[in-house]
């Protein structure tokens, strides 16, 4: 058997030499891994199946029901057994980025029913009844209500912040009191903040206000009447000359749509405010600068879209220019990394001669600039990093002379690539389309699980408060008759409990010495969690392996339609001879005959990903147990995985090219990509660092170009938008120009792998002759000592 017969046997490819040839396996396709697709369908089918029965019987109010400042479930615990609403002290403090992160810090008690009237101690105490107003207020506790017997009493409990100082007319959103404007707020607002010109923050300040609590109900009312002001010509907001109740009343219902439109800026700058807070000295200053960072996006919007539009048009541009300005790029990135090794050696070695020749006295300081010093004074340390560095430079410097051919290769194959994505232009604008899935999977995945979440029954335990020392109080609860049983610690039904649980020693003994009962305070029915059953753990579990192997599947599919693409233009024979709607032909060849091939690719990395989220649980849980064997075992098994799923990945990727070029299974795919990777592991290792270095300064340069354009536009422009710090639209461009960098790059490094396989095949298949010419382009060749022999006619006619 002749070697084109054995190459041909092996390949099942014609040898003659063709121009419409496209590639191997590119116009004789047909379906892989086809079990695994059905398995995947199934799969599917069944997630849907337990989505539609978790979104039947699930049940999102258990999982919303709010939680007070004890610790306590409205309307669930048996303290709060009739109250299902949630009131804030003061709702403003809740305005915070970090909020779900540390809390809202106001204190929250659970009420049975919202606010139906305004309260604002400060103006009310003296016009309001002790009645009225103590049946307007709320506290922490019916306990420390019950202990105000005068307004002297109201005053030091509102001063200890034991109960509200102020509210306004709320409704229950989600069993949570929200405020609700109303006309009849109007009459709560002094008239001096209609009539007066001062701003908030002339408010604020110290000098206008005797005391805290003013400083907090005059900004609160000033907050409610910026609806009742009549915006003027100049942008500012200016009282009109009417008196304020008829004023309130007029503009309050037709304002509110736009006031709270107004009031957006304030919120955010709020937010913004209270998270430089947690970083910066000073509240009010705090509260400042993000009013100033809020106020400066809000004015450069237009600046920040011009200048991300730019940011994509100069990828774009920079994509299509390297292919002349990568090897320019890289080299002067080379030399300019062993100059600055050679500096650093020169640099170590002077410092090393002069510690040497200088004696010193250690600091005898304890302190981190002490020890900091004597490690910068010790000629040995000089020493070793001088050494290090030599060493650095010479292991950079041989690898450069000994891969020099490859690195050459390497931008070869970065200017095919550039030119590649130039194009099928399309392809930079195909990652939209994987956004969007993986989204719809993660909304999916998530309402999933918290349906499922919630389906189960409720499970309680009696338990004992803490007291402000920490300490578990010591209270005597009795119960009686079905709850005989409760004790702390174990399973309770809080209906039981609220009407057979006492304090025998808070009792209290009537006229016809009767007993009357006090309920336990300090010892509670309490929420513990839902328990789910078994079948509906097994969902949930169900559920995030579901997540998983989309995920995958997803990433996958957009890799292998991008790598269909690029090897359609790689295995044209002449590059402008590429069929129109490339991308389009690879979408539907990747849907039509290969999704059971991203089945079993994505199937292999989900297992994989779940055993490591199974040993991340393994570990949390044995936290508390501290044996160093366990430890040791869990922690070598955790890298074991990552590293498994690390080249697992680099693995799938490479089989999905292969597939896209060949048209085979995966695990025939995966084999070959071994194989070849393997018998050219120098050229991959020198290619994938050599690529990831490049695209890596290209993201760097194209960032640091968007900021520094921004930043000086602005700075030599500023009729154009005033600002108070133009650093931050810069920050803010510098974000999204790396976000668009790494888009158009992640597709550039698909391209450059893809026809960096179909370079590997390309060399072994082929040798140039008319029945086997090569593919590559001529610089390729030209490295390589290769060129193409025309055939005898074409030879003729030229």
């Amino acid at each position: 058997m002749t070697e084109s017969e054995e190459l041909m046997n092996k390949y099942g490819e014609p040898l003659r030499y063709d121009r419409n040839f496209k590639g191997p396996r590119q116009r004789d396709r047909s379906c892989t891994d086809v079990p695994c697709l059905l398995l995947f369908v199934l799969f599917l089918a069944g997630w849907g199946f337990i989505a539609h029965y978790a979104i039947t019987h699930g049940d999102l109010n258990k999982l919303m029901v709010p939680t007070d400042s004890f610790n306590q479930k409205c309307g669930i615990d048996s303290p709060v057994l009739h109250k299902k609403n949630l009131f804030f002290f003061n709702l403003e403090q809740c305005i915070d980025p970090l909020v779900p992160i540390t809390g809202c810090p106001t204190p929250q008690v659970c009420v049975e029913s919202c606010p139906t009237q305004t309260f604002i101690w400060d103006t009310m105490h003296d016009s309001l009844s002790y009645e009225e107003l103590r049946s307007r207020l709320i506290c922490l506790t019916d306990e420390h209500k019950a202990k105000i017997r005068s307004k002297a009493d109201m005053q030091r409990a509102i001063d200890q912040n034991l109960c509200a100082r102020w509210y306004i007319k709320s409704a229950p959103f989600l069993n949570r009191c929200l405020f609700e404007f109303s006309p009849q707020m109007c009459e709560f607002i002094p008239s001096f903040l209609l009539k007066g010109g001062r701003s908030r923050r002339q408010l604020m300040l110290p000098g206008n206000a005797t005391s805290e609590p003013e400083l907090q109900a005059q900004a609160m009312a000033l907050s409610m009447s910026q609806a009742l002001v009549l915006p003027q010509s100049n942008g500012r907001l200016e009282p009109v000359e009417e008196e304020p109740a008829v004023q309130c009343r007029r503009r309050l219902n037709d304002a509110v749509i736009k006031e709270k439109m107004k009031q957006t800026d304030t919120r955010l700058a709020k937010m913004v405010g209270n998270l430089v807070a947690h970083f910066y000295n000073g509240t009010h200053d705090a509260q400042r600068l993000g009013e100033e960072i809020v106020e400066d996006l809000v004015n450069s919007w237009s600046i920040i879209l011009v200048a991300c539009f730019c940011t994509l048009i100069a990828s774009l541009v920079f994509i299509a220019l390297m292919r002349w300005l990568s090897a320019p790029i890289l080299w002067f990135s080379i030399f300019g990394v062993l100059t600055g090794l050679l500096v650093a050696i020169y640099y170590t070695v002077r410092q090393y001669i002069f510690w040497e020749k200088t004696p010193t006295v250690p600091i005898h300081g304890l302190n981190l600039q002490s020890t900091v010093k004597n490690v910068l004074q010790n000629q040995k340390t000089w020493l070793y990093l001088s050494i290090f560095v030599g060493v650095c430079f010479v292991v950079i410097l041989l690898l450069v002379i000994v891969l020099r051919k490859r690195i050459r290769i390497a931008i070869a194959l970065t200017k095919e690539g550039s030119k590649a994505v130039s194009s099928v232009f399309s392809t930079v604008f195909f990652p939209i389309f994987s956004w969007v899935l993986f989204i719809a999977a993660i909304a999916f995945a998530i309402g999933v699980g918290l349906y499922l979440g919630s389906i189960g029954q409720l499970s309680f335990r009696m338990v004992q408060r803490l007291n402000e020392a920490g300490e578990v109080t010591k209270e005597r609860c009795v119960c009686e008759g079905p709850a005989i049983n409760y004790t702390v610690g174990s399973a309770c039904d809080p209906q039981l409990f609220e009407k057979h649980c006492y304090n025998p020693e808070a009792s209290t003994t009537g006229f016809f010495q009767q007993s009357q009962r006090v309920a336990c305070s300090q010892t509670t029915c309490s929420f513990l969690d839902i328990d789910n059953p078994p079948l509906i753990k097994w969902a949930i579990f169900y559920n995030i392996f579901g997540f998983l192997w989309l995920s995958f599947f997803i990433s996958a599919f957009s890799d292998m339609v991008l790598a269909a693409t690029f090897a359609s233009w790689y295995w044209t024979f002449k590059k402008r001879d590429v069929p129109y709607f490339t991308l389009a032909r690879a979408f539907g060849q990747t849907a039509f005959y290969h999704l059971g091939t991203l089945a079993f690719g994505s199937l292999i990395l989900a297992v994989v990903r779940l055993i490591r989220l199974v040993l991340e649980y393994i570990n949390e849980k044995l936290k508390k147990y501290d044996n160093a064997v366990t430890r040791a075992i869990l922690c070598c098994m955790r890298c074991f995985f990552w590293l498994l799923e690390t080249f697992l990945k680099f693995l799938n990727r490479n089989a999905y090219i292969m597939c896209a070029i060949h048209g085979k299974s995966f695990c025939t795919s995966a084999k070959d990509a071994f194989n070849l990777i393997m018998r050219n592991f120098l050229r991959v290792i020198t290619l994938d660092q050599v690529t990831d270095f490049l695209f890596f300064i290209s993201k760097l340069l194209l960032t640091a170009g968007a900021g520094v354009a921004t930043y000086y536009f602005l700075a030599n422009n500023p009729a154009i938008v005033q600002l108070h710090h133009r650093a931050v639209p810069t920050t803010v461009v510098v974000i999204a120009a790396f976000l668009i960098t790494s888009v158009f790059f992640g597709v550039y490094s698909t391209a450059v792998d893809t026809l960096f396989l179909c370079f590997l095949e390309d060399c072994e298949r082929n040798d140039g002759t008319p029945e086997k010419p090569f593919f590559m382009s001529k610089q390729l060749m030209k490295i390589l000592g290769k060129k193409n022999k025309l055939p005898p006619r074409q030879r003729r006619s030229k």
